[in-house]
């Protein structure tokens, strides 16, 4: 699960349960996602800056407005933006801005089928005949169709992963309180 704190929280807290989860911590307020605080905004604005741990407060050191993603996205959609955009973490966040959870690259490589599915990925691209001119480069794939005595090869489209992010493995957010 992810992890909760508010904007007030200090960042030894929000590092403590980034630690014991192993997640980015989300930072919200009144519900609202105001920020992320990830493991590189901990070395890179804390530890490298030498800042004390428990005097500074996360809202400080986020990454403000971070963008969310809907529950429905796909799997396949979010490894897409998490390229495009280089993100590591997603928070996945209701229309209304209710926050559901965050995933995590790891999350998104586990819903595509973990190692096994990856491997099955980069197999299938190094065992491409580089010399054809039938192989599509784009799906790895190749299928010939008999029409009329005549031979067309044509490629095949992979199978499309539609499972949304709401299906990973993140469950309900924990939220850090003062008063633990």
């Amino acid at each position: 699960p992810g992890t909760i704190v508010a904007p007030g929280a200090s960042v030894l807290d929000a590092g403590m349960l980034m630690a014991e989860r192993r997640k980015a911590t989300l930072v919200v307020d009144d519900g609202r996602l105001v920020g992320i605080f990830g493991f590189k905004d901990m070395m890179t604005r804390v530890v490298a800056k030498e800042l004390q741990m428990e005097l500074t407060e996360v809202s400080t050191v986020m990454t403000p407005n971070p963008e969310s993603v809907s529950p429905d996205m796909t799997v396949l959609e979010a490894l897409q933006m998490m390229h495009d955009f280089k993100f590591l973490t997603l928070p996945v966040c209701e229309e209304d801005g209710t926050v559901v959870g965050l995933v995590d690259v790891m999350d998104v490589i586990y819903g595509c089928g973990g190692v096994e599915g990856w491997r099955s990925v980069f197999n299938s691209t190094l065992d491409l005949d580089d010399a054809s001119d039938t192989a599509s480069a784009h799906s790895g794939r190749r299928s010939t169709a008999r029409s009329e005595g005549k031979s067309t090869v044509r490629s095949m489209q992979p199978t499309k992963d539609t499972r949304s992010v709401s299906m990973l493995r993140p469950k309900k957010p924990l939220i850090s309180s003062d008063e633990e």
